[in-house]
């Protein structure tokens, strides 16, 4: 009886003592939001875990009903006045410094990488070992080794043209970029583009961890006891986090056989590789292990078998529904390579000035958002001040607060991209297109904008003007097109986000974008 007694009053302070914290010391108590929001991170877990991935779309909502300023959870606030992003986001020049949030950075289990840094100091340290082989200059060094996949590419829809499968360009698109970042990462290639259906078990992997994160967010110490565990009894337990630390176990053995000096595909590259070059960069020793280098090997492998696969498949999907875009594209297309065998030999710098194509690749990016969570910065010691610019409110924001932004709000603004949710290249043309530059977020801004930003762009020129240079849709057809795409039982539901799992995810059960190839003549 005493023992209840105890527990029941234990309780009523609890409730008492948090009642008093939120409604008189609580430092964001002034921030609207939900109440129990404020109190507990489980209101955000219930709509990601329970609901799988909702809480994204929940943000949404509370911006409709508390305004441009909320309290998503006890220790962190949303904005969605796109002109505060760079703010929040400050660039590496800005005065101010910003660390990543803890809590949000060590869901996937790879704490050591540049993109899991908390300190903004140790990030800058990490960064400027791999900025160099990220440049504009390096990737135009990479190009001979993106176009010689691309005609591997090309080879291999030609076959399925012939055969009558259907093609999978989600797999495939995925087995490009992870062809073209092994190579450029480690100088090897699993050859995965010429592999039977695209090999996809890389982006399985991917997929299955980052499927994971929400429970990881909440229940970090998991990622610790199934890396404990046997192999076996993890495949057992859990198949797709046991897929995942496998793709870790192969990531760090690419880095210590590169450690141990058995890995001489590197030799005589005319490419930067990109492990064997941050050995030789000035990183301390400790920053040279096997273990912390594995972890930005397997994110840079990732990211380069995900991120900008989803955008070739979101801009193949509009392509393939839209003719009126397509045709247009492949006339611009044809001004620079008039005879469709010399594709391969057009400058990426020719690419690049292409008006359409870089609108088509911009409206490609704004609808596949990049990372659709969000993305937290706090400021150790300062203040910010933020202004609600419709009723002149001002807002304090104290120091240590967790403040983010998400592109899938900022890039669904129908104030700022009218009839949001379609795709039109032609918003991007002219002085209209500069206008927009400032809201495209996908690869954020900052002193920790995505690394692989100009690779990115290159894979996407380079991609798109192969594919759609020898390859047409009915009703966008040229005479000498090798044959004729078609979406396959493939619709809006297999490329728009219909979850957040760090990236946008479509419908659960997509098949991915599938399409018919075919003779032109059909």
């Amino acid at each position: 009886m005493d023992h209840c007694i105890t527990c029941v009053v234990s309780l009523v302070g609890y409730v008492l003592s948090t009642i008093i914290w939120l409604s008189f010391l609580d430092p964001l108590r002034h921030i609207p939001g939900p109440r129990l929001a404020a109190l507990t991170r489980l209101y955000e877990a219930y709509y990601d875990i329970w609901l799988d991935g909702q809480y994204t779309f929940k943000i949404i909502e509370l911006h409709e009903k508390y305004g441009p300023i909320v309290r998503v959870s006890p220790r962190e606030l949303h904005i969605s006045d796109p002109e505060f992003f760079d703010t929040i986001y400050a660039s590496s020049t800005a005065p101010r410094r910003t660390n990543k949030d803890p809590h949000f950075v060590r869901f996937i289990g790879l704490d050591q990488c540049v993109f899991s840094t908390i300190q903004h100091e140790l990030h800058r340290q990490r960064r400027s070992a791999l900025n160099p082989y990220f440049s504009m200059a390096n990737v135009r060094r990479l190009v001979p080794v993106i176009q010689e996949r691309l005609g591997v590419m090309m080879e291999r829809m030609s076959e399925f043209k012939k055969t009558g499968e259907v093609l999978n360009v989600s797999c495939m698109f995925s087995a490009l970029g992870n062809d073209v970042v092994n190579i450029y990462s480690f100088a090897r290639c699993d050859y995965r583009l010429e592999s039977l259906h695209f090999d996809p078990t890389s982006r399985d992997a991917a997929l299955a961890g980052l499927h994971s994160i929400h429970v990881m967010k909440h229940v970090p110490w998991v990622h610790g006891v199934l890396k404990a565990l046997p192999t076996s009894l993890v495949q057992r337990l859990q198949p797709a986090l046991a897929s995942f630390h496998a793709q870790q176990q192969t990531s760090r053995t690419q880095v210590e056989k590169i450690l141990a000096g058995k890995n001489e595909e590197w030799r005589g590259k005319d490419h930067p590789t990109i492990f064997h070059a941050i050995l030789d960069s000035k990183l301390p020793p400790h920053e040279k292990t096997a273990g912390r280098l594995s972890e930005e090997a397997q994110v840079i492998v990732m990211a380069g078998t995900l991120t900008t696969a989803s955008t070739l498949e979101l801009i193949t999907f509009w392509l393939l529904s839209q003719p009126e875009t397509l045709r247009k594209l492949k006339q611009e297309l044809r001004l620079v390579v008039p005879a469709i065998q010399d594709v391969g030999k057009v400058p990426l710098a020719t690419l690049e000035a292409l008006p359409y194509l870089t609108a088509v690749i911009k409206e490609g990016l704004r609808l596949s958002y990049g990372l659709s969570t969000r993305s937290q910065r706090i400021d150790p010691e300062n203040s910010l001040v933020f202004v609600d610019k419709k009723t002149g409110k001002e807002w304090i924001i104290p120091p240590r607060t967790s403040i983010s932004m998400t592109s899938a709000q900022l890039h669904r603004n129908k104030e700022i991209f009218p009839n949001s949710q379609e795709f039109i290249a032609e918003r991007w043309l002219g002085n209209e297109g500069r206008r927009l530059e400032k809201y495209l977020t996908t690869f954020s801004r900052g002193s920790r904008n995505c690394l692989g930003i100009n690779l990115a762009y290159g894979e996407l020129y380079l991609t798109l003007a192969h594919m759609w240079t020898l390859w047409g849709s009915r009703g966008a057809t040229l005479s000498d097109d090798v044959g004729i795409l078609s979406l396959f039982e493939t619709d809006l539901r297999d490329v728009e986000m219909e979850a957040d799992h760090f990236i946008p995810t479509p419908q659960r059960g997509s098949k991915g974008i599938r399409v018919m190839a075919c003779r032109v003549h059909v």
